[in-house]
């Protein structure tokens, strides 16, 4: 199943590019007319990317903001996709200990959640 990309992960997507054009932080930051660290920022799927900034840093890289932000295959994305593309199913074992492993921390991430949701209402 196909989702969005996280801002993280078109952060990488344009770390990777910017590397490969040869660009340092500051180039990319001068040619979109944006601070140095806002590209850290937006590297680091720390900063939203509005529109403006998403057009100018694919015009730079010489990619389409389609490229930039193409959806992204889940179950290749998940930790039992990523084993499964690796070890094409020849280690059923290995793949549901995976997923029962996935499980849990899909649970403690919930907790969290629920955690966080109350503490906010709390304060």
């Amino acid at each position: 199943m196909a989702r969005l990309p996280s801002f993280s992960e078109i952060g990488r997507r344009v770390k990777s590019l910017r590397e490969q054009k040869g660009l340092s932080q500051e180039q990319l930051a001068a040619l979109i007319d944006v601070s140095r660290p806002v590209v850290t920022k937006i590297e680091g799927g720390k900063k939203a990317i509005n529109s403006l900034e998403l057009r100018r840093i694919a015009d730079v890289l010489g990619v389409s903001v389609d490229e930039l932000t193409c959806p992204v295959n889940e179950e290749e994305e998940t930790l039992v996709g990523r084993f499964r593309a690796r070890q094409n199913g020849e280690d059923p074992i290995l793949a549901a200990s995976i997923e029962k492993i996935e499980g849990i921390f899909k649970e403690i991430l919930g907790q969290v959640r629920l955690w966080r949701e109350n503490s906010e209402e709390n304060q």
